[in-house]
């Protein structure tokens, strides 16, 4: 079972749309209060070959319902729509083991992600 999941843009060519992106994403977010959170590793140090700059969210799976989780994913879609960009659908298990599931991206189903997502159903 996947603990925590983060939905996110990675870093190419990010640096131009970043500010808007991240406004859009708090905005949005700020509904959840702290079960969904900012993910934005654009300015953090990271050890060589890892990617540096990944801007999306995070949040634990128990933490909301299967209905939050399909707005998040639709949101995420109208802002691959909106900023013409793809956003990857990734998962820690408990054991912070990380793996991407799923691409959410215009003109694709997202049934693959709300699959993965209702794979780790909550109650509510």
């Amino acid at each position: 079972m996947i603990a925590t999941f983060y939905i996110y843009a990675n870093s190419t060519n990010l640096d131009e749309i970043a500010p808007a992106l991240r406004s859009r994403i708090e905005s949005f977010i700020a509904a959840y209060g702290d079960r969904v959170r900012v993910a934005d590793q654009r300015h953090r140090e990271l050890p060589a070959g890892v990617v540096n700059g990944d801007l999306g969210v995070y949040f634990e799976s128990a933490a909301l319902a299967d209905t939050e989780k399909g707005d998040l994913l639709l949101f995420f879609l109208n802002l691959s729509i909106e900023f013409s960009r793809d956003f990857v659908v990734s998962g820690a298990s408990p054991h912070n083991q990380y793996e991407d599931f799923a691409c959410v991206s215009a003109g694709e189903s997202l049934e693959p992600a709300f699959d993965l997502l209702h794979a780790n159903e909550t109650t509510g």
